[in-house]
């Protein structure tokens, strides 16, 4: 006869408890060696208890909750390490790619909002010299009336790999508030797309006035292309989630948020590394005169083709829906 269900429970919670606290710690990467044997051991009497459960207690909370458990901690302890790596792979080769080519239109709108900015900081400075008082930097104005880049002196005060460092860090701040600021209904990412486009437009107009308009090329020429697209992709993802918020179609704010933001977070997500490894060409590459501008552009150009070529094409024969909302 089998034992109730209550006593069951009362009997066996202590082990599955023990067994959820070391698998938070198995993915928090703190589990100690020794600890992995007790996980395999309270693995394999949870399964048991899972056995019971399906005999004399099925369809009830207690066998929801042991099929749960079990089937997490065996993906934990089981799953190898090669099949993660696919999942990785997979997610590069085919979902990041499709995902952007699935909710292309947000990536447009990003784009245009941004050129916009660009001509609008450009316009101003170029038809009205005072406008860089007020749109460019006060640093950068310093450097340039002095008829020097204020990029010549970034591999005076840090090594490159320090430089690389920061600017990735930096980078990823402004991606990271791009896409976030979304959540202002759009307002954040739409003001924050159209100022940073601002900014750029009216330095380039500024240097191009002054002179050092060779100097700007020489310094983007490599990281440029590849950098301003990752924006424009993180300005996308935060155009899905004021899109969301707007206009949640037929379904609740709350779940249309959670759909359009899946797809963001993987946008966000897919750039993270491109983002790393531009942030290294812009450290070591593009400051300084070791390489000529030819190369630094022809690079860009490399990498800036490349990029959307793997976008584009990546994972072809895998589509994905647009999570359209209506």
């Amino acid at each position: 006869m089998a034992t109730p269900l209550p006593a069951f429970v009362a009997r066996r919670r202590p082990d599955w408890d023990a067994l959820r606290a070391l698998l938070a710690r198995l993915r928090a990467g703190t589990l100690r060696l020794d600890e992995l044997r007790t996980l395999d051991t309270l693995y394999r009497r949870t399964a048991s208890d899972l056995a019971h459960a399906q005999t004399f207690y099925p369809a009830t909370d207690a066998h929801r909750f042991l099929n749960q458990l079990c089937g997490q901690a065996y993906a934990a302890i089981y799953q190898p390490p090669r099949e993660r790596w696919v999942a990785v792979r997979g997610f590069f080769w085919h979902e990041f790619p499709a995902t952007l080519r699935a909710e292309g239109r947000f990536v447009a709108t990003s784009g245009g909002l941004f050129i916009l900015g660009l001509l609008l900081g450009a316009l101003v400075v170029l038809l009205e010299p005072r406008g860089a008082e007020l749109l460019v930097p006060a640093g950068v104005r310093s450097y340039v009336a002095q008829g020097r880049m204020w990029t010549d002196d970034l591999l005076s005060v840090a090594p490159p790999n320090a430089v690389s460092s920061s600017i990735a860090t930096n980078n990823l701040t402004v991606i990271i508030f791009t896409f976030a600021s979304g959540i202002l209904l759009g307002l954040g990412t739409v003001f924050t797309l159209v100022n940073n486009g601002v900014q750029i437009g009216a330095i380039t107009a500024l240097c191009s006035r002054e002179g050092l308009g060779g100097a700007l090329l020489d310094f983007v020429a490599a990281h440029g292309p590849v950098e301003l697209s990752i924006i424009v992709i993180a300005g996308g993802a935060g155009l899905m989630i004021g899109q969301a918020l707007i206009d949640p179609g037929e379904l609740p704010r709350g779940q249309a948020l959670a759909l359009r933001g899946k797809a963001a977070v993987k946008l966000v997500l897919g750039c993270a590394p491109f983002l790393a490894a531009i942030g290294a060409v812009e450290g070591f590459i593009s400051p300084g005169s070791l390489f000529p501008t030819w190369l630094k552009a022809a690079l860009g150009l490399t990498l800036g083709t490349l990029f959307w070529t793997y976008l584009l094409r990546a994972g072809k024969g895998e589509t994905l829906s647009s999570t359209r909302l209506r």
